[in-house]
């Protein structure tokens, strides 16, 4: 290669390292800075657009529910107008028991909208329902009620009054007052009582949302109506609380504000309003800011918090980029170090052929002097095949494949040496430059496989040797081997197995069997235990075994590696444990068994009740629990010993066991103790038909022996559905009734459903 051609390519090596080392700073910067700008976006101008966006909501809300309180207002005015008018027209002295008036007035109360009644009254604050049957005023609101501004020269002819009860416990209504246009006797004015919860039904139709409320209020600051309602705030001026007066005296018609801890119940809200046009109020919707904002405020610490953790491993990727730089020329002089140390022989070759780079190991190893290092290496072949060697070694580095090769040498005191070489070719600017390679002793590991071959060998001799069943299989479920043992289980002819499926050897085993070759591939290892009466699996046969009882036996299948790790198929073992599963029960079966009644004792009791509650959950029944305590069975054993009392104990287990059903669960608690589980109750009281039957059967005589003995017992019980039972609470219940069965005077039961059934709702 020219010097200047090298030249130019180690600079563009130079170039691209350069790069390589400046570019992820500047990636990792571009994307901090995009980052934090949305960032700074959401947390900056996203809340404002939210809350603008609600601002507009409510100020549309604000418009419609002030046109319905403006036109019920109306309905109201005009039908208090109308009646104005027919009482022009009767000019008795007495108009509140006038008939036609009456009947005005009724229809008003039916057919008007809000209005809820209609009186007269008079300027010292009277009021008059009509008709009035008595004479006397319905209501005296005083003097100095709303009523008084209509007697005012020059004062309005329509007045809306403070929200009132015309009888303690009502409803509160909103008084709209029109001054008469001839006024008669005491009477100054017409009152029409407008229903609150109608208005505050028109302001429920316009704000659906939770968090939203609907404030209406005179320009005096009196509330007057809220949704939703606020205890005690109707009637209060708004300006006489705290942070109450929120508007100028004289206000725009409509606006948009923010007010925080509002009067009314505390919370900051935002706040669009309206002033009707024809009366003195104000109408005012809100909305809490926390509720608006509290979707944003959570997404706001969780994108602060992915922004700082990105930042956090943006700078650390950066610090750990400039240590890799600093460290770069340091791993460049442990790679020219660590070659000299490498176990394996490491060379490098010129364009013709001739070794022109050789670690110590290589010299080594091919007992090369570094003088003849270029062709030094024929000498380790015979003298008869070095020339054509060398012929062939200058072709195959002129061709410039790479080169994977195992060859037998001879060292200098004539013994066997094989090596594996493997050579590729350097390139640099695309162009082959000289070729690099590597040579290892595998002689070592030669001899190794061999010893491993006359190892499998013996091994697969114990395999056919033994009484379990072996088999291993590929990844393809194809069968790689099996042992004499299986061969006469599945009945097949001496190695016909080979390259079989697994599913053509297992036959109608196969479901069961799949699913653990499945895990092994995997690299799980699966232990499992099947029974030859299950209807899947069936024992392994065994010589001389023709007790016709049940066999267990236990499958291992786990996955078949290398020895670097490759999981290349699955092997299983198959091994009879009829007698360690045998000895396993009859352990169990001791340990759950009270050992004098052979009934259950209290820890089996407890494990099959559980059992059969998760049985009868699936099914959702009812279950039930009895508790049994023997009567006067005491007295037996201070009579006539224990040797009698343990065998009474058995016969009450006799008695027990023949009153129950056989999927009946029945157990001895302790002394003179029993409990009984029943599943599959149809209905509560069979729970109870049960108790008194088994009251009944204890209560018959026992004969023991020459003795007739009486003792009797009680009975509690509890019924429940079983996805709500619980075995304590089953058996707290149970014992209650119990001790209330003994105190109304033993030799009775006592019980109840427990626990409603809960619906899914609940």
């Amino acid at each position: 290669m020219p010097a200047s051609s090298f030249s130019q390519s180690v600079a563009e090596r130079l170039r691209v390292r350069r790069l390589l080392v400046v570019g992820p700073f500047l990636a990792l910067g571009l994307v901090l800075v995009v980052l934090w700008a949305l960032v700074l976006w959401f947390a900056l101008i996203y809340p404002k657009s939210l809350v603008e966006d609600l601002q507009d909501d409510l100020h549309s809300i604000a418009l419609n529910a002030t046109q319905d309180t403006e036109q019920l207002l109306r309905e109201t005015e005009g039908s208090l107008r109308t009646l104005d008018l027919l009482l022009l027209t009767r000019r008795n002295e007495r108009q509140d028991l006038d008939a036609t008036v009456s009947l005005m007035a009724d229809s008003l109360r039916d057919n008007s909208r809000g209005i809820t009644d209609v009186m007269l009254a008079s300027a010292d604050g009277r009021l008059w329902r009509i008709p009035s049957v008595t004479g006397e005023p319905y209501v005296d609101l005083g003097p100095k009620s709303f009523l008084s501004e209509l007697g005012r020269p020059g004062g309005p002819s329509v007045i809306l009054g403070t929200p009132i009860r015309l009888r303690p416990g009502a409803h509160f209504v909103l008084p709209m007052a029109t001054r008469l246009s001839a006024p008669t006797g005491p009477f100054t004015a017409t009152v029409g009582f407008i229903d609150l919860d109608a208005l505050l039904r028109v302001y429920r139709t316009r704000s659906m949302r939770s968090g939203m409320a609907v404030l209406l209020e005179r320009d005096d600051g009196v509330a007057m109506a809220r949704w939703p309602e606020v205890p005690g705030l109707v009637g209060t001026n708004m300006r006489l609380v705290p942070g109450g007066e929120v508007l100028p005296p004289s206000p725009p018609a409509s606006g948009q504000f923010m007010v925080a801890k509002s009067p009314a119940d505390g919370q900051d809200r935002i706040v669009s309003y309206r002033v009707l046009q024809d009366y003195p109020l104000r109408l005012f919707v809100s909305f809490e800011r926390d509720r608006i904002l509290a979707g944003y405020l959570q997404q706001r610490r969780a994108v602060l918090g992915f922004s700082l953790l990105v930042t956090v491993i943006a700078v650390g990727l950066m610090a750990w980029f400039t240590r890799l730089q600093q460290r770069t020329r340091l791993r460049e002089a442990e790679r020219e170090a660590t070659a000299d140390a490498s176990p394996m022989g490491l060379f490098r070759c010129d364009l013709l052929g001739r070794t022109v780079y050789a670690n110590e190991t290589y010299l080594r190893l091919l007992e090369v002097d570094r003088k003849d290092l270029a062709w030094g290496w024929l000498d380790r072949l015979p003298a008869t095949e070095r020339e054509l060697t060398r012929e062939q070694w200058a072709a195959l580095v002129a061709v410039g494949e790479p080169v994977d090769r195992v060859r037998q040498l001879a060292r200098r005191d004539g013994t066997e040496l094989l090596v594996r070489l493997r050579m590729r070719p350097m390139r640099l600017g695309g162009r082959i430059v000289a070729h690099a390679g590597t040579v290892a002793d595998i002689t070592p590991e030669f001899a190794a496989r061999r010893e491993r071959e006359r190892s499998q060998a013996v091994m697969s001799a114990m395999a056919q040797s033994v009484n379990v069943m072996m088999l291993a299989v590929d990844t393809d479920e194809r069968v790689l081997f099996c042992n004499k043992a299986f061969e006469r289980r599945f009945d097949i002819p001496e190695n016909s197995w080979q390259g079989r499926h697994a599913s053509d050897v297992f036959d109608d085993l196969y479901p069961a069997v799949h699913p653990l070759i499945q895990r092994a591939f995997a690299g799980e290892t699966s232990v499992v235990e099947m029974r030859d009466d299950d209807g899947v699996s069936r024992p392994m046969p065994l010589d001389g075994d023709d007790r016709g009882e049940t066999r267990y036996v236990e499958l291992t299948y786990a996955p078949l590696v290398t020895d670097d790790g490759t999981i290349i198929g699955a092997y299983g073992v198959a091994r009879d444990v009829t007698d360690v599963k045998q000895e396993q029960m009859r352990l169990l079966r001791a340990s759950n068994t009270d050992p004098l009644t052979e009934l259950l004792n209290r820890a089996g009791f407890a494990s099959q009740v559980n059992a059969a509650l998760g049985r009868a959950t699936e099914r959702d029944e009812l279950v039930a629990l009895l508790y049994l305590d023997l009567d006067r069975f005491k007295p037996v054993n201070d009579e006539y010993g224990h040797p009698v009392g343990d065998a009474l104990l058995k016969a009450v287990a006799g008695r027990l066991r023949h009153a129950l059903r056989p999927q009946d669960l029945v157990a001895r608690i302790g002394g003179d103790e029993f409990a009984v589980f029943l599943s599959h109750v149809a209905k509560p009281v069979d729970a109870q038909v049960v108790a008194d039957k088994l009251v009944h059967a204890l209560t018959l005589p026992f004969r023991i022996g020459a003795l007739e003995l009486h003792i009797g017992t009680s009975v509690g019980f509890c019924v429940q559905w079983a996805r709500q039972a619980d075995i304590d609470d089953l058996v707290t219940q149970a014992d209650e009734q119990l001790y209330r069965a003994k105190r109304a005077g033993r030799g009775r039961s006592s019980g109840s459903l427990c626990a409603e059934r809960k619906t899914s709702a609940e």
